[in-house]
C-alpha cells in the first residue's frame, strides 16, 4: 500500500511510494521559482528505491545548477509540462518529489523553509517552520538522510 501517490496534470505519469518523506521542505530560491512557476517550491525528499513509476509517456529531464552550486537534474512530463521530481546525479539515492503532484497534499508536514533570502516580499511564511536564509544546514536534509539510510542498513 502506498503511502505517497501523485502524477502530472494530464494523467501519464504517475507514482507512487511505500515509505514516508524524510525531509519535507519548502525552499524559496530563485532556481526552485522558476521550476515551480511560484514564489516557492514544496518539496518532499523520498529514498528513490522505494519509489515507482507509472510513466505513459517521455519524462523531460534539464540540469541546472542550484544556489548551493550543486547541480540539480529536474524533470516534467513530457506531454503537460507537470514539475514531477528532482534529484542529484551525485546522489542517486534520494528524489525530491514536487508537493503540487500529491494526490493528497495535506500530508505535506515541512519543517524548514530555506533561501528565505530570495523570498518574495509580498509572500507569508508559514508560522511553525524554522526559516533560514540561505540554503539548508546538515541537520536539516544531510543528517536525516544519512540516519535513515543507516538504520535500513541495521
Amino acid at each position: 500500500m502506498p503511502l505517497l501517490s501523485g502524477g502530472c496534470a494530464c494523467g501519464k505519469v504517475r507514482y507512487e511510494c511505500s515509505e514516508k518523506p524524510i525531509v519535507q521542505l519548502i525552499c524559496h530560491c530563485r532556481d526552485c521559482q522558476h521550476a515551480s512557476g511560484a514564489a516557492f517550491a514544496a518539496t518532499m525528499f523520498v529514498p528513490a528505491d522505494r519509489l515507482d513509476y507509472k510513466i505513459e509517456t517521455e519524462l523531460h529531464f534539464y540540469d541546472v545548477q542550484a544556489e548551493s552550486g550543486r547541480t540539480l537534474r529536474r524533470n516534467s512530463c513530457g506531454e503537460c509540462g507537470s514539475p514531477i521530481s528532482a534529484h542529484w546525479p551525485d546522489m542517486q539515492g534520494v528524489v525530491l518529489l514536487a508537493v503540487g503532484g500529491l494526490d493528497d497534499q495535506s500530508m505535506f508536514q515541512p519543517t524548514h523553509e530555506v533561501w528565505v533570502s530570495r523570498a518574495e516580499a509580498w509572500h507569508p511564511f508559514l508560522p511553525d517552520t524554522i526559516k533560514l536564509d540561505e540554503g539548508p544546514t546538515d541537520d536539516v536534509v544531510r543528517d536525516p538522510l544519512r540516519a535513515y539510510f543507516s538504520s535500513r542498513q541495521g
